[in-house]
């Protein structure tokens, strides 16, 4: 295993320090934290520079019972900093961590139901392909059917012009649009997506984490 650089070790101690209290843990000895928050997660990220020593900052939420396109929200609270010296960037990095921690804090807040993430989503379909791939599965998470028909059938027109990511988009669109009627069906398919990216993620198994959300489909 590499050796740890000294920004490296400074980093991590000012991560963890802000973070784990939040009940952020890290990723091996990456410089990516994240937070299991049930249905979706929280990852952080203190971004090497590509020409310079020092970090940016990515907050961003994933998606879990999303297939693909899971990282659509993904602000940069913090601009870069550059290390010099343990002295100089000490300081700066663990104000870093703090904004991290204080971004996370209000993506949890933003983001407390699945209603407050499909209202998100439903808000930024003017585009094709993604965006309305998200509204359209989420609204059928949520119990709004008829905005989740409304998306599947604009996913199904999509001219897919051979580009690849949107021919997976309508196939699992196509997938998923006929089980609407089955709630129960539907809530099983979102279940095995989550179940499959929390295992990828190295979360635990969380098969009960879609009944507190008081939606049509989780009751």
């Amino acid at each position: 295993m590499a050796k740890q650089s000294e920004h490296g070790k400074l980093i991590a101690a000012a991560a963890k320090a802000a973070l784990a209290p939040l009940g952020f843990r890290r990723v091996g000895q990456s410089r990516c934290w994240i937070s299991d928050e049930r249905w979706w997660a929280l990852w952080i990220e203190f971004q090497p520079g590509a020409w310079s020593k020092g970090s940016y900052l990515n907050v961003r939420p994933i998606w879990l019972w999303l297939r693909y396109g899971a990282h659509d929200h993904h602000p940069r609270p913090a601009d870069f900093i550059k290390f010099e010296s343990a002295e100089q960037f000490t300081p700066l990095i663990e104000n870093m961590a703090s904004i991290a921690a204080q971004t996370a804090v209000a993506m949890r807040a933003r983001f407390r139901t699945l209603e407050d993430v499909n209202r998100f989503f439903a808000e930024r379909v003017s585009q094709d392909g993604f965006p309305v791939y998200r509204a359209a599965v989420t609204a059928g998470l949520v119990g709004d059917i008829a905005a989740a028909r409304a998306h599947f059938k604009r996913m199904e027109d999509l001219d897919s012009k051979d580009y690849e990511p949107w021919i997976k988009l309508k196939s699992e669109c196509a997938t998923l649009a006929p089980l609407l009627d089955d709630p129960a069906r539907y809530k099983s398919s979102i279940l095995e997506i989550i179940s499959a990216r929390r295992q990828k993620l190295r979360l635990p198994d969380d098969p009960q984490c879609l009944e507190s959300m008081g939606s049509i489909v989780a009751k």
